[in-house]
């Protein structure tokens, strides 16, 4: 599906995955998945970001996003798990005793361009299609010579 903003048409899902702060499976509890879940699903489409899946799991979480090319996949992340973090502490106040430095997510992430159905493989081709359909005759002339 392709979605539309006032410049541009886009399609950027990413497989996107981090980790709870020291790997520690800190959310064994359903309903903290489920809260955690939610969350990220409130902050996407707050911040216009379509979450197709979430898997949250005791120490860490998988999404499959569309994030608009106006903001780099690196400050989705950032948003992501910057809010969903302090939401989660004031949720669940017991985190602090696990995580006294007060941070519920490791520093890294795990990112990767996903598409429905082209494949790099496809792009090359049309590009080397294109680049010989440019070699070829041109339409039309900017100056014309006179005959």
């Amino acid at each position: 599906m392709l979605y539309r903003s006032s410049h541009s048409v886009f399609d950027c899902r990413y497989h996107i995955v981090w980790t709870v702060k020291y790997r520690k499976r800190l959310l064994k509890n359903q309903h903290e998945r489920e809260e955690c879940e939610s969350l990220l699903r409130r902050i996407g489409s707050e911040y216009g970001m379509e979450i197709y899946a979430v898997e949250v799991d005791e120490d860490h979480v998988h999404m499959y996003v569309q994030v608009p090319p106006q903001r780099s996949v690196g400050r989705a992340v950032g948003i992501f798990k910057s809010l969903s973090g302090r939401m989660m502490f004031k949720r669940f106040p017991y985190f602090k005793r696990k995580l006294w430095a007060g941070e519920l997510w490791g520093d890294g992430y795990f990112v990767k361009t996903v598409g429905e159905a082209v494949t790099g493989r496809m792009v090359r081709k049309y590009l080397e299609q294109h680049e010989a359909k440019a070699r070829g005759p041109v339409q039309a002339e900017l100056f014309p010579s006179k005959k």
